[in-house]
Protein backbone atom coordinates (compact mmCIF):
# COMPACT_ATOMS: atom_id res chain seq x y z
CA UNK A 1 0.00 0.00 0.00
CA UNK A 2 0.99 3.96 -1.06
CA UNK A 3 0.88 5.40 2.63
CA UNK A 4 0.56 9.35 2.75
CA UNK A 5 2.36 11.19 4.19
CA UNK A 6 -0.25 12.77 6.42
CA UNK A 7 -1.28 9.15 6.94
CA UNK A 8 1.91 8.04 8.04
CA UNK A 9 2.19 10.78 10.33
CA UNK A 10 -0.76 10.34 12.56
CA UNK A 11 -0.53 6.16 12.40
CA UNK A 12 -3.73 5.69 10.07
CA UNK A 13 -3.70 3.51 7.29
CA UNK A 14 -4.88 5.22 4.57
CA UNK A 15 -3.18 5.34 0.61
CA UNK A 16 -3.58 3.61 -2.71
CA UNK A 17 -3.53 -0.02 -3.43
CA UNK A 18 -4.26 -2.17 -6.16
CA UNK A 19 -7.76 -3.85 -6.30
CA UNK A 20 -8.02 -7.23 -4.61
CA UNK A 21 -11.32 -9.24 -5.39
CA UNK A 22 -11.21 -11.73 -2.58
CA UNK A 23 -12.05 -8.50 -0.34
CA UNK A 24 -12.83 -5.15 -2.38
CA UNK A 25 -15.78 -6.82 -4.83
CA UNK A 26 -18.47 -6.09 -2.88
CA UNK A 27 -17.37 -2.59 -1.94
CA UNK A 28 -16.10 -1.51 -4.96
CA UNK A 29 -19.76 -2.33 -5.89
CA UNK A 30 -21.34 -0.03 -3.33
CA UNK A 31 -19.22 2.91 -4.28
CA UNK A 32 -19.77 2.69 -7.87
CA UNK A 33 -23.59 2.15 -6.79
CA UNK A 34 -23.02 5.54 -5.09
CA UNK A 35 -21.46 7.44 -7.21
CA UNK A 36 -23.07 6.08 -10.80
CA UNK A 37 -26.48 5.54 -10.11
CA UNK A 38 -28.40 8.55 -11.98
CA UNK A 39 -26.03 7.68 -14.84
CA UNK A 40 -25.62 3.85 -15.01
CA UNK A 41 -27.76 2.63 -18.89
CA UNK A 42 -28.85 -0.94 -18.65
CA UNK A 43 -25.18 -2.65 -19.67
CA UNK A 44 -23.70 -0.82 -16.61
CA UNK A 45 -26.32 -2.11 -14.24
CA UNK A 46 -26.47 -5.59 -15.89
CA UNK A 47 -22.26 -4.69 -14.56
CA UNK A 48 -23.14 -4.04 -11.22
CA UNK A 49 -25.15 -6.89 -10.73
CA UNK A 50 -22.96 -9.23 -11.72
CA UNK A 51 -20.24 -7.56 -9.30
CA UNK A 52 -22.55 -8.18 -6.63
CA UNK A 53 -23.40 -11.87 -7.48
CA UNK A 54 -19.76 -12.76 -7.81
CA UNK A 55 -19.18 -11.42 -4.29
CA UNK A 56 -21.94 -13.61 -3.00
CA UNK A 57 -19.64 -16.25 -4.39
CA UNK A 58 -17.31 -15.74 -1.04
CA UNK A 59 -15.01 -18.48 -0.73
CA UNK A 60 -15.59 -20.09 -4.19
CA UNK A 61 -14.23 -16.80 -5.18
CA UNK A 62 -10.78 -17.89 -3.98
CA UNK A 63 -11.72 -20.82 -6.89
CA UNK A 64 -11.92 -18.80 -9.67
CA UNK A 65 -9.26 -15.94 -8.78
CA UNK A 66 -5.63 -15.47 -9.92
CA UNK A 67 -3.81 -15.69 -6.33
CA UNK A 68 -2.99 -12.01 -6.71
CA UNK A 69 -7.05 -11.51 -6.56
CA UNK A 70 -6.64 -9.29 -9.30
CA UNK A 71 -8.67 -9.92 -12.87
CA UNK A 72 -8.02 -8.19 -16.27
CA UNK A 73 -10.99 -6.16 -17.68
CA UNK A 74 -13.34 -4.58 -15.71
CA UNK A 75 -11.57 -5.63 -12.36
CA UNK A 76 -8.48 -3.72 -13.02
CA UNK A 77 -7.13 -1.21 -11.25
CA UNK A 78 -6.69 0.61 -7.45
CA UNK A 79 -9.12 1.60 -4.71
CA UNK A 80 -8.49 4.15 -1.79
CA UNK A 81 -8.56 2.62 1.10
CA UNK A 82 -9.32 4.31 4.73
CA UNK A 83 -9.07 2.86 7.81
CA UNK A 84 -9.93 -0.47 6.47
CA UNK A 85 -12.69 1.15 4.08
CA UNK A 86 -12.90 1.38 0.67
CA UNK A 87 -13.49 4.97 0.16
CA UNK A 88 -12.28 5.60 -3.73
CA UNK A 89 -11.54 3.33 -6.91
CA UNK A 90 -10.29 3.34 -10.66
CA UNK A 91 -10.38 0.54 -13.26
CA UNK A 92 -8.32 0.46 -16.24
CA UNK A 93 -8.52 -1.86 -18.99
CA UNK A 94 -6.72 -2.54 -22.37
CA UNK A 95 -8.90 -1.39 -25.74
CA UNK A 96 -6.77 -3.39 -28.10
CA UNK A 97 -4.82 -6.29 -28.16
CA UNK A 98 -1.83 -4.86 -28.24
CA UNK A 99 -1.78 -2.93 -25.24
CA UNK A 100 -1.41 0.93 -26.66
CA UNK A 101 -4.87 2.07 -25.53
CA UNK A 102 -5.99 1.70 -21.88
CA UNK A 103 -9.20 2.79 -20.94
CA UNK A 104 -9.92 4.25 -17.22
CA UNK A 105 -13.13 4.24 -15.49
CA UNK A 106 -15.35 4.15 -12.51
CA UNK A 107 -12.80 6.83 -11.12
CA UNK A 108 -14.95 7.65 -7.72
CA UNK A 109 -14.89 9.16 -4.28
CA UNK A 110 -17.18 8.42 -1.61
CA UNK A 111 -18.94 12.29 -1.00
CA UNK A 112 -17.49 12.69 2.45
CA UNK A 113 -14.18 12.18 1.29
CA UNK A 114 -13.90 14.33 -1.81
CA UNK A 115 -11.65 17.32 -2.60
CA UNK A 116 -8.85 15.78 -0.37
CA UNK A 117 -6.70 14.65 -3.88
CA UNK A 118 -8.03 11.04 -3.68
CA UNK A 119 -9.61 11.16 -6.96
CA UNK A 120 -5.77 12.81 -8.91
CA UNK A 121 -3.67 10.10 -6.55
CA UNK A 122 -5.75 7.67 -7.82
CA UNK A 123 -5.73 8.70 -11.70
CA UNK A 124 -1.81 9.08 -11.13
CA UNK A 125 -1.60 5.68 -9.96
CA UNK A 126 -3.65 4.46 -12.98
CA UNK A 127 -1.41 6.52 -15.36
CA UNK A 128 1.67 5.02 -14.07
CA UNK A 129 0.72 1.00 -14.64
CA UNK A 130 -0.37 2.37 -17.87
CA UNK A 131 2.42 3.72 -18.98
CA UNK A 132 4.41 0.83 -17.01
CA UNK A 133 2.44 -1.84 -19.50
CA UNK A 134 3.55 0.38 -22.59
CA UNK A 135 0.61 1.74 -23.25
CA UNK A 136 0.81 4.66 -25.87
CA UNK A 137 -2.80 6.27 -24.62
CA UNK A 138 -5.13 6.37 -21.72
CA UNK A 139 -8.54 7.18 -22.75
CA UNK A 140 -11.48 8.77 -20.65
CA UNK A 141 -15.15 9.64 -20.94
CA UNK A 142 -16.62 11.84 -18.43
CA UNK A 143 -19.50 13.68 -18.44
CA UNK A 144 -19.49 17.04 -19.89
CA UNK A 145 -21.57 18.49 -17.01
CA UNK A 146 -19.15 17.39 -14.80
CA UNK A 147 -16.86 20.76 -14.96
CA UNK A 148 -15.16 19.62 -11.87
CA UNK A 149 -13.81 16.29 -13.20
CA UNK A 150 -12.83 17.83 -16.76
CA UNK A 151 -11.11 20.48 -15.47
CA UNK A 152 -8.89 17.97 -13.46
CA UNK A 153 -8.26 15.71 -16.81
CA UNK A 154 -7.67 18.60 -18.70
CA UNK A 155 -5.38 20.19 -15.52
CA UNK A 156 -3.40 16.55 -16.28
CA UNK A 157 -2.61 16.74 -19.48
CA UNK A 158 -6.09 14.92 -21.39
CA UNK A 159 -7.16 16.42 -24.64
CA UNK A 160 -10.70 16.23 -26.09
CA UNK A 161 -11.51 13.86 -28.31
CA UNK A 162 -15.38 14.09 -28.92
CA UNK A 163 -18.36 14.17 -27.18
CA UNK A 164 -21.39 11.73 -27.60
CA UNK A 165 -25.04 12.57 -27.05
CA UNK A 166 -27.35 9.81 -25.81
CA UNK A 167 -30.86 10.24 -26.35
CA UNK A 168 -34.12 8.75 -25.48
CA UNK A 169 -37.63 8.89 -26.59
CA UNK A 170 -40.45 6.91 -24.84
CA UNK A 171 -43.28 8.67 -26.89
CA UNK A 172 -42.18 10.39 -30.11
CA UNK A 173 -43.76 12.25 -32.09
CA UNK A 174 -45.75 10.76 -34.90
CA UNK A 175 -46.03 13.29 -37.33
CA UNK A 176 -45.72 13.24 -40.92
CA UNK A 177 -42.77 11.76 -42.69
CA UNK A 178 -41.18 14.01 -44.87
CA UNK A 179 -40.94 13.59 -48.15
CA UNK A 180 -37.60 12.32 -49.83
CA UNK A 181 -35.03 14.87 -51.15
CA UNK A 182 -35.16 14.65 -54.95
CA UNK A 183 -32.40 12.46 -56.30
CA UNK A 184 -32.28 10.07 -52.87
CA UNK A 185 -33.69 6.96 -52.12
CA UNK A 186 -33.88 4.05 -49.91
CA UNK A 187 -32.97 0.86 -50.09
CA UNK A 188 -31.74 -1.91 -48.45
CA UNK A 189 -27.84 -2.67 -47.64
CA UNK A 190 -26.35 -5.78 -47.87
CA UNK A 191 -23.21 -7.71 -46.91
CA UNK A 192 -22.29 -7.19 -51.00
CA UNK A 193 -22.42 -3.42 -50.01
CA UNK A 194 -19.33 -3.86 -47.65
CA UNK A 195 -16.74 -1.81 -49.75
CA UNK A 196 -19.16 1.05 -50.14
CA UNK A 197 -20.09 1.15 -46.81
CA UNK A 198 -16.24 1.47 -45.58
CA UNK A 199 -16.07 4.52 -48.44
CA UNK A 200 -18.75 6.12 -46.52
CA UNK A 201 -17.17 5.48 -43.01
CA UNK A 202 -13.46 7.06 -44.43
CA UNK A 203 -15.94 9.83 -45.92
CA UNK A 204 -18.16 10.66 -42.95
CA UNK A 205 -16.14 10.21 -39.92
CA UNK A 206 -13.76 13.03 -38.75
CA UNK A 207 -10.33 12.08 -37.67
CA UNK A 208 -11.41 12.40 -33.74
CA UNK A 209 -13.60 9.75 -34.62
CA UNK A 210 -11.85 7.18 -36.78
CA UNK A 211 -9.12 7.59 -34.01
CA UNK A 212 -12.01 6.92 -31.50
CA UNK A 213 -13.83 3.83 -32.96
CA UNK A 214 -13.10 3.29 -36.55
CA UNK A 215 -16.93 1.79 -37.00
CA UNK A 216 -18.93 4.27 -34.75
CA UNK A 217 -20.07 1.30 -32.95
CA UNK A 218 -18.94 -2.37 -32.14
CA UNK A 219 -21.75 -3.89 -34.49
CA UNK A 220 -21.60 -1.32 -37.39
CA UNK A 221 -20.27 -4.55 -39.59
CA UNK A 222 -23.69 -6.17 -39.00
CA UNK A 223 -26.35 -5.51 -41.66
CA UNK A 224 -29.93 -6.12 -42.15
CA UNK A 225 -30.73 -9.45 -40.60
CA UNK A 226 -32.19 -12.33 -43.30
CA UNK A 227 -35.44 -14.28 -42.75
CA UNK A 228 -33.54 -16.32 -40.27
CA UNK A 229 -31.74 -13.99 -39.04
CA UNK A 230 -35.27 -12.34 -38.02
CA UNK A 231 -36.67 -15.59 -36.79
CA UNK A 232 -33.67 -16.33 -34.25
CA UNK A 233 -34.30 -12.79 -33.19
CA UNK A 234 -37.51 -13.32 -32.51
CA UNK A 235 -37.38 -16.98 -30.65
CA UNK A 236 -34.33 -15.73 -28.71
CA UNK A 237 -35.95 -12.33 -27.93
CA UNK A 238 -32.41 -10.78 -28.75
CA UNK A 239 -34.06 -8.69 -31.85
CA UNK A 240 -33.10 -7.74 -35.44
CA UNK A 241 -31.66 -5.41 -37.75
CA UNK A 242 -33.23 -3.06 -40.91
CA UNK A 243 -30.67 -1.12 -42.44
CA UNK A 244 -31.12 1.37 -45.22
CA UNK A 245 -29.21 3.02 -47.31
CA UNK A 246 -29.14 6.26 -48.49
CA UNK A 247 -28.75 6.18 -52.11
CA UNK A 248 -28.16 8.65 -55.22
CA UNK A 249 -28.06 6.37 -57.78
CA UNK A 250 -25.03 3.64 -57.19
CA UNK A 251 -23.75 5.70 -54.51
CA UNK A 252 -24.11 4.75 -50.87
CA UNK A 253 -24.42 8.15 -49.29
CA UNK A 254 -25.85 7.67 -45.76
CA UNK A 255 -26.89 4.79 -43.71
CA UNK A 256 -30.14 4.54 -41.49
CA UNK A 257 -30.23 1.32 -38.61
CA UNK A 258 -32.95 0.41 -36.97
CA UNK A 259 -32.51 -2.43 -34.32
CA UNK A 260 -35.46 -3.57 -32.91
CA UNK A 261 -35.70 -5.03 -29.65
CA UNK A 262 -38.30 -7.48 -28.42
CA UNK A 263 -36.55 -6.40 -24.37
CA UNK A 264 -35.32 -3.47 -23.63
CA UNK A 265 -34.93 -0.36 -25.98
CA UNK A 266 -34.97 -0.13 -29.79
CA UNK A 267 -32.43 1.74 -31.37
CA UNK A 268 -31.88 4.20 -34.21
CA UNK A 269 -28.30 5.78 -35.53
CA UNK A 270 -27.44 7.16 -38.75
CA UNK A 271 -24.37 8.05 -40.83
CA UNK A 272 -24.11 10.41 -43.68
CA UNK A 273 -22.09 11.70 -46.04
CA UNK A 274 -20.85 15.79 -44.84
CA UNK A 275 -22.13 16.61 -47.85
CA UNK A 276 -25.82 15.18 -46.62
CA UNK A 277 -25.25 16.71 -43.51
CA UNK A 278 -28.35 19.34 -42.62
CA UNK A 279 -30.41 17.99 -45.61
CA UNK A 280 -31.76 14.94 -45.02
CA UNK A 281 -32.11 13.90 -40.91
CA UNK A 282 -35.57 14.63 -40.18
CA UNK A 283 -36.94 12.50 -43.48
CA UNK A 284 -34.61 9.66 -41.85
CA UNK A 285 -35.68 10.35 -38.43
CA UNK A 286 -38.91 10.01 -39.43
CA UNK A 287 -38.69 6.86 -41.38
CA UNK A 288 -37.15 5.17 -38.61
CA UNK A 289 -40.12 6.02 -36.40
CA UNK A 290 -42.44 4.79 -38.92
CA UNK A 291 -40.73 1.39 -38.98
CA UNK A 292 -40.79 0.68 -35.69
CA UNK A 293 -44.18 1.51 -35.51
CA UNK A 294 -45.18 -1.47 -38.22
CA UNK A 295 -45.88 -3.53 -35.78
CA UNK A 296 -43.23 -3.71 -33.53
CA UNK A 297 -43.45 -3.94 -30.04
CA UNK A 298 -44.16 -0.30 -28.00
CA UNK A 299 -40.17 0.19 -26.45
CA UNK A 300 -38.24 2.90 -25.44
CA UNK A 301 -35.91 4.27 -28.16
CA UNK A 302 -32.36 5.39 -27.71
CA UNK A 303 -29.83 6.69 -29.78
CA UNK A 304 -26.16 7.76 -29.47
CA UNK A 305 -24.80 10.62 -31.66
CA UNK A 306 -21.68 12.52 -31.68
CA UNK A 307 -20.96 16.09 -32.12
CA UNK A 308 -19.71 15.93 -35.61
CA UNK A 309 -24.63 15.19 -35.94
CA UNK A 310 -25.74 18.12 -34.53
CA UNK A 311 -27.96 18.04 -37.53
CA UNK A 312 -29.18 14.81 -36.60
CA UNK A 313 -29.56 15.64 -32.41
CA UNK A 314 -31.81 18.59 -33.79
CA UNK A 315 -34.14 16.01 -35.83
CA UNK A 316 -34.55 13.66 -32.77
CA UNK A 317 -35.28 16.46 -30.52
CA UNK A 318 -37.58 17.36 -32.74
CA UNK A 319 -39.31 13.94 -32.93
CA UNK A 320 -39.56 13.99 -29.05
CA UNK A 321 -36.39 12.77 -28.07
CA UNK A 322 -34.66 13.77 -24.95
CA UNK A 323 -31.04 14.13 -23.84
CA UNK A 324 -29.96 11.57 -20.96
CA UNK A 325 -26.42 12.76 -21.10
CA UNK A 326 -23.41 13.65 -23.01
CA UNK A 327 -19.90 12.07 -22.22
CA UNK A 328 -16.69 14.34 -23.48
CA UNK A 329 -14.21 11.34 -24.50
CA UNK A 330 -10.23 12.67 -23.44
CA UNK A 331 -7.22 10.89 -24.26
CA UNK A 332 -3.31 11.39 -22.77
CA UNK A 333 -0.67 10.64 -24.84
CA UNK A 334 1.69 8.18 -22.55
CA UNK A 335 4.73 9.34 -24.66
CA UNK A 336 4.86 12.82 -23.60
Amino acid sequence: MVVSPLSAASGASEGVRPINLHRDLAAIADLIDEAFHDELDASGLASLREMRTMARLGPLLYLLLPSGGELGGFYRGYVWESDGKIVGNVTIQPLDDYGRRWMIANVAVQKNYQRRGIGRALMMQALDRIRQSGGRWAVLQVRESNEVACALYRKMGFEQVLIETHLRAFEPSDASEPAAPSGLALAPVRDEHWKKIQKLLRASLPSSARWWRDSRTPGFYRNSASALGRFWGRLTGQGWRIRLGVWQAEELKGVLDVDIRLRGEHRLDLLLHPSLRGRVEPWLVARGLSILREGHPFRPIAATLFDYQQYAIEAMRERGFQEVRSLVTMRKSMQE
